[in-house]
């Protein structure tokens, strides 16, 4: 007790300081900066750690972004965004320390971000999927040529301390750089809460969620649910910013919002996360699954990557390796509202255990004042 007391002291003897951080687009757009820096900025705040956060796309970007064509519009965006961003780097010295979300440009080299160690403050490498692999919507393949992968390992190499979101991400930065620690995306849990389920003569709902870049690992998956239909009747849900295709198979779409996206979630009996076991995938940090398990709602991933990280098989979701266990998995699910219950609980206290905001974003908290109290950067 006495240490911690004195550590607690300690932390309140700190002056508070700023963290500058770049992040790739504006605030509640995408899951990457919502469930993790935009996220943890309260927490943070009473750490003693103000964050400021400096998007490179605007909204008007954004939107252009997510469309086919118009490829002259989305190089005058660039352009304009690349000017915000110059002015940005040459501010982020007021700052104590600087963040760098994945990148601190959309495209290119990392020429702007080897600017920013001219300001000799410490700097923090933060990402949360392999992006130094070529992956892109189908909306820009334009621009994939110009999204430069291969820098995130100079921004690895250039970081006073990398975070990565997932072991596998880690061990990759790990190559470039020794000063690497885990902090996984995180679910806010006093948002994220269970309610209580009527079972009744209703058909049970599975539900999937998340981006039109992921859209077609739930695509790819249209047989299973074919498949499970044929076994089974229930509802099949979707919430994305597009419908997906899935031929032959009959669900409801929800179009995702801010301010519904978790009492969308919470209509879903079963969660799904469906993925191919590739390079991507396996560098994917766990997010569907953590939402599905915070509003105690079972669910059932495929074995890769990150997902058997989180998940004990059979204890606290279940992991599918095959059609065939998926099939198993779902229908057994299905077919018994007391398993449904207790997965989802199990799964909700491993997330207020390890994957809470509070837990997260305290342990970013504490590596950054350790940065700043051991003079790195300067």
């Amino acid at each position: 007790m006495p240490g911690r007391q004195e550590g607690h002291r300690q932390r309140e003897r700190r002056r508070p300081i700023e963290l500058v951080a770049l992040v790739p687009y504006p605030p509640g757009t995408t899951p990457s900066q919502r469930f993790r820096i935009e996220q943890w900025s309260r927490v943070l705040g009473e750490a003693g750690i103000r964050v400021r956060l400096a998007p490179f796309a605007d909204t008007r970007l954004m939107d252009l972004l997510h469309r086919q064509g118009r490829t002259l519009q989305k190089a005058a965006g660039m352009i304009a965004a690349l000017a915000r961003r110059l002015r940005e780097v040459a501010r982020a010295g007021r700052g104590d320390v600087i963040l760098i979300h994945r990148a601190a440009c959309l495209a290119g080299p990392a020429l702007l971000e080897r600017l920013l160690r001219l300001w000799r403050r410490p700097i923090v490498f933060d990402f949360d999927d392999a992006i130094y692999l070529r992956h892109t919507s189908g909306a820009n393949r334009f621009f994939d040529r110009l999204k430069c992968p291969g820098k995130t390992a100079a921004l690895c190499r250039m970081g006073s301390l990398v975070v990565a979101g997932n072991d596998h991400l880690a061990a990759y930065a790990r190559r470039h750089n020794p000063r690497v620690i885990v902090v996984p995306t995180s679910i806010d849990t006093g948002l994220y809460q269970p309610m209580e389920r009527e079972e009744g003569s209703r058909r049970v709902t599975i539900g999937w969620t998340g981006s039109a870049t992921s859209m077609t690992h739930l695509e790819m998956f249209a047989p299973v649910l074919r498949g499970l239909l044929e076994r089974r009747d229930v509802e099949i849900r979707v919430q994305s910013n597009r419908p997906p295709a899935l031929p032959g198979v009959p669900f409801v779409w929800r179009p995702w919002a801010p301010a519904t996206e978790i009492d969308e979630i919470r209509a879903f009996d079963i969660g799904i996360k469906p993925m191919p076991d590739d390079a991507w995938a396996r560098g994917k940090c766990p997010m569907k699954e953590l939402q599905y398990m915070a509003l105690g709602i079972p669910a059932v991933c495929s074995a890769v990557g990150a997902s058997a990280e989180v998940i004990r098989d059979g204890e606290n979701g279940f992991l599918a390796a095959g059609s065939e266990q998926w099939l198993d998995h779902l229908t057994r699910l299905v077919d018994d509202p007391s398993l449904r219950r207790k997965i989802g609980l199990t799964g909700r206290q491993t997330v207020e255990e390890r994957y809470s905001t509070r837990v997260c974003a305290n342990r970013f908290a504490e590596s950054v004042w350790s940065l700043v109290e051991d003079g790195h950067g300067r």
